[in-house]
């Protein structure tokens, strides 16, 4: 949430602080959240080793208030390099919570458990994501609209910062949580080549579900088919399908089809997903597209986060910091590429997507195969 509510309040903070060009407040509104997500990459990793050593309850309230008080820092008057500042702060902050988060279940959950419990975390991130821009547009307009707070509202950003103060709260009041074991001094896990895969299917991962994103809210403005729906609507059927996924089918599909082979199935479902994307029909079809595709990252994210943690050991939170540094990889490299790929041509980041979530599911299949032959 303290993520998403900042979306659609940014261009708003950014005129505050004197930009008045379009092109330059729309400009920095990308240069802004690439800091943010920059600092999520580099930083996940240190908190997620530190949650291996101190306990994991303090170094997720640690990343709950800095995220708050980054929020709170943005209602006050800023410049732009004021701005940049506060974001690249609000990102090493937030770094810490989801390494702390995973590592904290693990330790907590028996391991028939964790599939189900990471799918939970999953979902709750989706619901983050689905409630925070709606936050952000639904408590600021009215108040924009009736000319209170002089120009613009920052009621969003102190709801969302009181929330994430008492969540500090209430993640102190949890049961310590330590590592099983001390973790070894620089020393890496014993099963770095699982982990190393799994770290590229989820960069791979999140690279795709972000061209879909970014893609089609830039196809919005060209495709009147694609148009004729609001682009959040695509958003909110990607979230509440991953939802859906993650708390009913997930168990159910991983006991009758076993994990290997399941995740081989959503990386297909994904690719397909991007395929009909590909085709900018809007309508049915982009609305079907984007049920193949997050019924795929319901699936994947928990099931790669699963494979990780089996492969960490002691090392949960470490493990855990470089999936969350992955994806924040995956996500910004596929930002970057589909503005550029669009502009050559609309289906082509689409196409490169599907095409590579195609070959890490051929990947995965042919791990498969080699596992069951004799």
């Amino acid at each position: 949430m303290a993520y998403g509510v900042t979306l659609p309040l940014l261009p708003g903070l950014i005129e505050r602080s004197g930009v008045r060009s379009a092109a330059d407040v729309e400009s920095h509104t990308g240069w802004i959240t690439g800091v943010y997500t920059l600092a999520l990459f580099l930083f996940a990793p240190v908190w997620g080793a530190l949650a291996d050593r101190i306990d994991r309850r303090r170094v997720l309230a640690a990343g709950l208030v800095g995220s708050s008080a980054a929020l709170w820092a943005l209602t006050l008057p800023l410049s732009m390099g004021g701005l940049y500042a506060v974001r690249a702060m609000a990102g090493l902050a937030s770094a810490a919570v989801l390494p702390a988060v995973f590592a904290y279940v693990v330790t907590a959950s028996a391991p028939s458990r964790l599939q189900r419990r990471f799918a939970w975390i999953a979902s709750a991130t989706a619901l983050g994501f689905l409630l925070g821009p709606a936050l952000g547009d639904g408590l600021a307009a009215p108040i924009r609209a009736a000319g209170g707070n002089g120009a613009f509202a920052t009621l969003p950003l102190d709801a969302v910062a009181v929330i994430g103060l008492l969540a500090a709260v209430g993640v102190l009041k949890l049961p310590p949580n330590r590592a099983t074991a001390p973790a070894p001094g620089g020393a890496m896990s014993g099963d770095e080549r699982r982990i190393a895969r799994s770290l590229l299917l989820t960069a791979i991962v999140v690279l795709a579900i972000t061209v879909a994103e970014v893609g089609v809210t830039l196809v919005t403005r060209r495709a009147p088919a694609i148009g004729e729906l609001p682009v959040s609507l695509y958003f909110a059927l990607c979230s509440g399908v991953m939802i859906a996924v993650q708390f009913w089918a997930l168990p159910r599909l991983e006991r009758r089809l076993g994990e290997p082979r399941l995740v081989v199935a959503a990386l297909v479902l994904l690719s397909a997903g991007l395929g009909l994307l590909a085709l900018l029909s809007g309508g049915f079809v982009t609305a079907a597209a984007f049920v193949l595709a997050a019924s795929g990252i319901g699936v994947l994210i928990p099931s790669l986060a699963v494979r990780i943690s089996s492969a960490a050991g002691a090392r949960q939170g470490w493990a855990m910091g470089r999936q969350a540094a992955a994806a924040n990889l995956g996500q910004a490299v596929g930002a970057a590429a589909t503005g550029s790929l669009f502009a050559l041509a609309a289906p082509l980041p689409f196409v490169i997507a599907g095409g590579l979530t195609a070959l890490a599911a051929g990947a995965a299949a042919w791990e498969v195969a080699a596992r069951r032959a004799p």
